[in-house]
């Protein structure tokens, strides 16, 4: 009886022990809860406008968003990618400098990638590279243009490239008292009647007769010569004392 009375008085003192043992088993059966991904937003993306678009120019850009991502820039025509810096809790910066393989533009997309573990948040660039206020050149891809033309022209079966088209400049009238177009040039049989001092046969059997229409006057001036003096019938001319020039100014 004394030994039965012992052994209950043990396993009542053992039970608070067994149930404090089960409950922190429990405890720590149970999993820690898992922390969640912020998902990423972008607020703002801007650039620095340059004035012109040259090897060597830096760019310089500037995104906003969700604190602790990662920011990639995509530029049309650009060789490479470009990474943005942190430099403040959702503050991301950087530049690109334009190298000699980059074909940037001023209207070029630019696309922003504001990465956060699996998720991707993007926005494009709504402003133009290039300043509104500065004149820009001629657009230099023009050469590109005409390279890839002449490849297309090399492929076999490839139809020959256009004929660049040229814009004949406007003439500007000019008041010119001695010239005028040569009307006729004949082969007059017989001597000259009146052969010039310089005249190396003035006794041939045969001279030239010049008739040139003067351009201001509309009249015509008649210049004999004893050998050919070259000028066919619309050249345009000058007289000037006899002598008879080719007028070559257009």
């Amino acid at each position: 009886m004394k030994l039965r009375l012992m052994m209950c008085t043990i396993a009542a003192a053992m039970a608070p022990a067994t149930v404090l043992l089960t409950a922190s088993g429990t405890a720590l059966a149970q999993p820690a809860p898992q922390s969640r991904t912020a998902t990423p937003a972008i607020n703002g993306f801007n650039v620095e406008e340059v004035a012109r678009l040259d090897q060597g120019v830096r760019l310089q850009f500037d995104l906003y968003g969700t604190p602790g991502g990662s920011a990639t820039l995509n530029l049309d025509g650009a060789n490479r990618s470009l990474h943005l810096t942190e430099v403040e809790p959702g503050q991301y910066t950087g530049s690109y400098v334009i190298g000699t393989r980059d074909r940037l533009k001023a209207d070029s997309r630019v696309t922003a990638e504001l990465r956060m573990g699996n998720e991707v948040a993007t926005s494009v660039l709504r402003e133009s590279l290039v300043r509104s206020d500065v004149a820009q050149p001629a657009d230099d891809t023009r050469q590109l243009a005409t390279k890839d033309a002449r490849i297309v022209a090399a492929a076999p079966g490839a139809a020959p490239p256009p004929a660049p088209r040229t814009t004949e400049r406007p003439r500007v009238a000019r008041y010119c008292t001695s010239c005028g177009i040569i009307e006729k040039v004949e082969t007059v049989q017989g001597a000259l009647p009146n052969p010039r001092p310089l005249a190396s046969d003035a006794t041939a059997r045969q001279y030239f007769r010049v008739t040139v229409r003067m351009n201001t006057t509309d009249t015509t001036q008649v210049l004999e010569f004893a050998n050919n003096p070259g000028y066919r019938n619309g050249d345009r001319v000058r007289v000037s004392d006899g002598v008879l020039t080719l007028d070559k100014q257009e």
